[in-house]
């Protein structure tokens, strides 16, 4: 945090503040950057692994980008780390634009894949809701959606068949809270005939 300025930031606060969130049915968007200079080979397993600690949510990955006219662009420059100077005009999805300290540009690639591959794999977002199952069946089902279009920033799913295979891969869930949602919508319409048929004037 101390290399990029964010001595803000107190990773040891995060679990107690995002676990109050989600009792009050909020999950939060948490981003984590890779690709800073101690950054080594494992930082995405270590990543993940605090994360699942914690209350879920949705978390985004990216690599340390330097842009023109920033104190990291500059220093990278001086350094002679740049491996594309003019990234913005050649732009490739998570490729770093320099090489990092500890690890390559393609480690750095792979640890963000295996990041988001794992954050937003079939068994975790399973997982997932069933973390928060004491949230009311709306706000699983929302939050379930938004782990599906959130997988999408990584592997964008694209055409029809995309979507039926992504669907049938989180089958379990989604058959899961179909099932419960039906019957809350069966409950609440059987509670709503017994108060008007109650209030029905008796002759």
């Amino acid at each position: 945090m101390a290399d990029v300025n964010k001595q803000f930031s107190k990773p040891s606060d995060y679990k107690a503040v995002l676990e109050g969130l989600a009792r009050r049915n909020i999950f939060a968007i948490t981003s984590f950057i890779f690709g800073m200079d101690n950054d080594t080979v494992g930082v995405a397993k270590r990543t993940v692994s605090e994360i699942e600690s914690w209350a879920p949510g949705l978390p985004v990955f990216g690599q340390l980008t330097p842009f023109p006219s920033t104190p990291l662009y500059t220093r990278l420059q001086e350094a002679g780390r740049l491996h594309r100077p003019k990234h913005w005009l050649e732009f490739a999805p998570f490729v770093m634009a320099h090489n990092p300290l500890k690890m390559t540009i393609d480690d750095a690639k792979a640890e963000t894949f295996d990041a988001w591959s794992h954050s937003y794999s079939p068994e975790r977002n399973f997982e997932a809701i069933e973390a928060i199952k004491h949230a009311p069946i709306d706000v699983r089902i929302s939050h379930l959606v938004a782990r599906l279009f959130f997988r999408g920033i990584y592997f964008p799913q694209m055409g029809k068949w995309a979507w039926i295979k992504l669907l049938f891969s989180n089958r379990k869930p989604i058959l899961s809270l179909s099932k419960e949602g039906l019957k809350t919508w069966r409950d609440a319409r059987k509670r709503r005939k017994n108060v008007t048929q109650e209030a029905l004037p008796t002759g």
